[in-house]
């Protein structure tokens, strides 16, 4: 487990989280005390970023900027595609 230091920002204090908890700017963290334990709950920035992902994925088909396995073969054929 990770320990977080709690520091002063500005007028307010705040913790700086590790890059590995795969956390973004802008995430909205759900908080849950009991007692002098924090639950921190990212279950709702989490589906947020997959909508996100998934929103982008079908702007490739919106641009038509999709590649068929026909269209794949031909161009990767020689390098295995396939085979």
């Amino acid at each position: 487990m990770k320990h977080i230091k709690v520091r002063k920002i500005g007028n307010s204090i705040g913790g700086i989280f590790p890059k590995e908890w795969g956390l973004h700017e802008g995430d909205v963290l759900n908080v849950r005390r009991e007692g002098n334990l924090f639950i921190l709950d990212a279950q709702d920035s989490a589906k947020e970023q997959d909508r996100q992902l998934i929103e982008e994925s079908f702007a490739d088909f919106e641009t038509k900027r999709t590649v068929s396995e026909t269209e794949m073969e031909e161009l990767f054929g020689k390098y295995g595609w396939k085979k």
